[in-house]
C-alpha cells in the first residue's frame, strides 16, 4: 500500500486531485468541490485530509468535525446515556469519503480512528457526550461495525458513539 498521511486541511495550500475526488456519492462529492474550503475558512467545519504521499499528495480520502448539540429527546434507545442535559453537545461527522479508486482498502476505518482521536482530544478541552453522524442507507453497517448506535429511526439515520467508548479506544486517555 502507498504511504498516507492525515493531516489538517490548509487553506494556503493546493491540494493535488481535490477538483477531481470521487467518492461515488453525489453529496459528497459537491460538498468537496463547493463547500469545503467556504466551510474551513468561515470555521463552520474542520478538514482533516488523507493523502497519497507517493502519488505527488494526491488527495484520497477525508473527513469534517463541527460542533452540535442534539436535544436528550432525541435520544430514542433503551439505553439512553444517564445524566444528559437537555441540550447535549457533541462533535458532528459531518462528511467522510475515500476516493473511490481506494475504496475497499480499509481506510474509511483509519480516517474514523483519527476523527475519534480528535474528538477525544476535544473533550479534554470542552466536553462532548460523544461523536454523532447522519448515516446514509449504504453506511448504516459500516457505523455499526464500529460501535455507533441508531439513536433514532429516521432517514439517513442518526448514530452516535458515547465518548466513554471513545475513550476507552484511545490509547494512554485518562479520565481526570
Amino acid at each position: 500500500m502507498n504511504k498516507l498521511k492525515v493531516e489538517k486541511f490548509n487553506l494556503s495550500k493546493n491540494y493535488n486531485g481535490l477538483k477531481i475526488f470521487d467518492c461515488h456519492h453525489d453529496m459528497i462529492n459537491n460538498f468537496v468541490y463547493k463547500s469545503l474550503k467556504k466551510r474551513v475558512k468561515k470555521h463552520l467545519s474542520q478538514a482533516y485530509i488523507l493523502l497519497d504521499m507517493e502519488d505527488n499528495e494526491r488527495v484520497i480520502g477525508f473527513y469534517t468535525l463541527d460542533t452540535f448539540a442534539i436535544a436528550r429527546d432525541n435520544f430514542e434507545i433503551e439505553n439512553k446515556p444517564s445524566g444528559l442535559p437537555p441540550i447535549v453537545p457533541v462533535v458532528k461527522l459531518s462528511m467522510l469519503g475515500i476516493d473511490k479508486s481506494f475504496q475497499g482498502q480499509g481506510l474509511g476505518k483509519r480516517l474514523l480512528r483519527d476523527a475519534l482521536l480528535n474528538v477525544g482530544q476535544i473533550s479534554q478541552l470542552a466536553g462532548c457526550a460523544g461523536i454523532y453522524l447522519l448515516a446514509e442507507q449504504d453506511a448504516i453497517s459500516f457505523y455499526k461495525n464500529l460501535g455507533f448506535i441508531a439513536i433514532k429511526e429516521d432517514n439517513p439515520l442518526p448514530m452516535f458513539l458515547n465518548i466513554d467508548v471513545i475513550l476507552a479506544l484511545i490509547p494512554n486517555s485518562e479520565d481526570e
